[in-house]
């Protein structure tokens, strides 16, 4: 059978139940509070981070899976530092800064879409677009961490993410 799929009502990133959604998912033979609580449990795991889209994808009889869609890795961060453009001389203008533990945690958020072998890959790709935006971490330049990551230097810290990379 073919799989059907329910975009989630959100109303400022937070999931707005409405009846035409519940109906939908009563239609589907599937029970609307049990479906909304595990959407929440989702949504729950993205907290600080903007979400673009939430959906439900039910393939009959009555299973489901909840995909949590957050915005593209540059849009992302554009939102994260109230922005709407990346530095127009990325060497001599800085938009933000993040932590790098925030930096691991997006890469595991975002792993379906950068499509990295590990999560060490994925990490230097966010540092990649961090460099070409303007965005330090934890104070230094993007380059300068990509290199460090490169000398093993955060290689406790990716451990420590690689538990949650690869479920």
């Amino acid at each position: 059978m073919s799989k059907r799929v329910v975009a989630v009502p959100l109303q400022g990133g937070k999931v707005a139940p409405n009846p035409q959604f519940q109906d939908s998912l009563k239609q589907m033979g599937l029970d609307p509070n049990a479906v909304l609580q595990r959407v929440q449990e989702e949504v729950k795991k993205y907290g600080k981070y903007p979400i673009q889209k939430v959906e439900v994808e039910v393939v009959p009889p009555a299973k489901y899976d909840v995909k949590v869609h957050l915005p593209p890795i540059g849009d992302l961060f554009l939102k994260l530092f109230g922005k709407d453009t990346g530095a127009h001389d990325a060497r001599n203008e800085v938009i933000g800064d993040l932590t790098f533990e925030q930096l691991v945690e997006i890469a595991v958020l975002k792993r379906d879409e950068l499509k990295s072998r590990s999560l060490k890959a994925a990490v230097k790709q966010l540092l990649s677009t961090c460099k070409a935006m303007g965005i330090t971490v934890g104070g230094k330049p993007a380059g300068e961490v990509l290199k460090e990551v490169d000398a093993g230097k955060y290689d406790e810290i990716i451990n420590k993410f690689e538990k949650l990379w690869s479920q």
